[in-house]
């Protein structure tokens, strides 16, 4: 049964937690991925593997990137299957996990078997917090979880006016100075910097500086974030 936090999470909204540096870390970001699991009636087997997962990434931070700030953020992706999105993010962006041999690496070179083994995909990129007074830059490392099909929040369609609106406040809010430029018939458009977002009845639509052209669902409004998060910080 879906409680509290599910409806804004199905509807692409995200969870976020500040995690302490000190080593309560993991169990802090244990317990609060766990009542997000829950409220979203969520197998107990697959909890236990996200509490796990997640527990490894708390402590790995808290190892290699000591005294940073540290969040836990949470939010679902639908494309192209549904999936749980589980981030821990900090501030120190200078040094990123790399993947080897199958394996998401730390910053010294020790796999994160575990998280590898759990996990449906693992990642990490620049990023910045969420959930700080003044924009902080810094990285995420992620993993993904299956959710069990189907997926009640698949189906649903949002309503574009209000994605642009949530994208919009998300962008500003992480100091990204987006502008909504105009709003024509089945089409809003958004300025960021040099990138132009276009919002349709379907998704949110921009293409990166070769002209790849990239899409994503209105659903997954957090995972279009973060793509325009990275393709600014990261633009020449």
């Amino acid at each position: 049964m879906l409680n509290s936090l599910s409806p804004d999470l199905i509807t692409g909204g995200h969870c976020s937690f500040p995690l302490p540096s000190d080593p309560s870390c993991a169990s802090v970001a244990r317990s609060s991925l766990t009542i997000v699991m829950n409220e979203l009636g969520l197998p107990s087997d697959l909890i236990d593997d996200g509490a796990l997962a997640v527990s490894e990434l708390a402590t790995n931070q808290l190892l290699h990137a000591p005294g940073c700030i540290a969040e836990l953020w949470t939010w679902i992706r639908t494309a192209p299957s549904p999936h749980l999105v589980v981030t821990v993010f900090d501030t120190a962006r200078d040094v990123l996990p790399v993947r080897s041999d199958d394996y998401l690496l730390d910053e010294h070179g020790r796999g994160l078997a575990i998280v590898t083994a759990l996990a449906a995909s693992v990642g990490a990129h620049p990023s910045r917090a969420r959930l700080q007074a003044s924009p902080v830059t810094g990285k995420a490392v992620w993993f993904t979880l299956p959710l069990p099909q189907p997926w009640p929040g698949k189906s649903l369609r949002p309503n574009p006016l209000r994605a642009r609106q949530q994208l919009l406040l998300a962008l500003r809010s992480r100091g990204l100075p987006a502008k909504r430029v105009s709003d024509v018939p089945g089409t809003t458009t958004i300025h960021l910097d040099r990138l132009r977002i276009d919002i349709t009845s379907d998704v949110f639509a921009w293409c990166t500086e070769d002209g790849l052209p990239i899409r994503y669902p209105l659903l997954d409004l957090q995972d279009a974030v973060e793509a325009i998060i990275l393709q600014i910080d990261t633009s020449s």
